[in-house]
């Protein structure tokens, strides 16, 4: 017996996240909306990582250089 309000093991598994995308002006007035987004769940774990990218930035690329 199955349950019912599970969905069939062969439906994609739903959208963990939608967002509202919004064009805005210089402003940040809204000037159109694009409607809302889906996005899909990962096939797996997001890579592992403590911190973020460093900044590619000239600013940041040279003072970064002096800290090496």
């Amino acid at each position: 017996m199955t349950n019912a309000t599970s969905p069939p093991p062969d439906d994609p598994p739903p959208a963990k996240m939608t967002i509202t995308v919004y064009r805005v002006n210089r402003h940040g007035a809204v000037t159109q909306e694009c409607g809302m987004v889906s996005v899909p769940p990962l096939e797996g774990p997001p890579p592992f990582s403590s911190a973020f990218p460093p900044c590619q930035c000239p600013k940041c690329r040279t003072e970064g250089a002096s800290d090496r």
